[in-house]
């Protein structure tokens, strides 16, 4: 399975091991800070909050330059929801800009903020800061975006590469894919997130553990803004399917072709 993929990791190699020097040099956190100091990253607009914020808006500005080469609906929205991410993050700015949360939207607000994912229905939180349970978690914000970077991170672009019905969907709806080799990324650094609330130490405050989820949506945004790149720097080509420009070896074209009875011309869109 692995061999299918070796011209596909050379060609990325530079993007793959950047997601690894961000990804290890995050979580190593818990290994050379202290408690103070991770605790203190749980706080409003700390680093890494405001590091997820910027590469947000970074990636939709890309997204969005790149989707001039090739217009579609899934480029444009990938970019509206970067930019979203990016404002939910820190609250629209509020702290920056120093406005109040309207009364209404803070009556609904768990941390009374101008923001719609701690509204309670989206919070993970019940107001009594209980945690919900159950089909509550379905409409957490939270969930559906660990949802959604698991269906398009991942499942697509694995189907689409081994599956030809898959892959003639996504080049008839221009669907921009991520590279496997890059995808996988979000399912790494969200077992390594699993792995720290197993194996970190209990007794400590719940901010502790909270930390490491604002560094797990840290490495996400990263994730996206290298993805971002990567389709900025095709947009000369079709960014759709797999792949999204031509591998300069002629072996991963071959394994191509043979996957998907189809020629690498076809999916090249000049």
């Amino acid at each position: 399975m692995l061999r299918k993929y070796q011209s596909e990791i050379k060609h990325l190699k530079y993007y793959i091991i950047s997601i690894i020097i961000v990804t290890l040099s995050s979580y190593s956190v818990y290994l050379f800070c202290s408690d103070k100091q991770i605790i203190s990253f749980n706080e409003e607009d700390q680093f890494f909050e405001a590091g997820t914020a910027v590469l947000f808006f970074l990636s939709a500005l890309l997204f969005l330059y790149t989707n001039k080469n090739n217009r579609n609906i899934f480029l444009l929205s990938l970019s509206i929801l970067m930019f979203i991410g990016a404002g939910e993050e820190i609250s629209w700015g509020q702290a920056f800009f120093d406005f109040h949360t309207p009364a209404e939207l803070k009556k609904v607000n768990v941390q009374g903020e101008f923001n719609i994912h701690n509204i309670e229905i989206f919070n993970s939180n019940n107001f009594n800061h209980t945690h919900k349970t159950g089909w509550k978690r379905i409409t957490e914000i939270n969930f559906l975006f660990r949802a959604f970077i698991m269906i398009y991170g991942i499942l697509i672009p694995l189907l689409a590469r081994h599956s030809k019905s898959v892959y003639s969907i996504t080049k008839r709806y221009q669907i921009p894919i991520i590279p496997v080799s890059i995808g996988f990324f979000f399912l790494m650094i969200w077992l390594v997130l699993q792995g720290l609330f197993k194996y970190l130490p209990s007794g400590k405050p719940e901010t502790y553990y909270s930390s490491a989820g604002e560094i797990f949506e840290f490495l996400t945004s990263y994730i996206f803004f290298t993805t971002s790149i990567y389709f900025t720097k095709q947009m000369q080509h079709s960014v759709s399917g797999i792949p999204a420009t031509k591998y300069p070896t002629t072996k991963f074209q071959q394994q191509l072709k043979s996957d998907h009875g189809i020629k690498l011309s076809d999916q090249i869109v000049r």
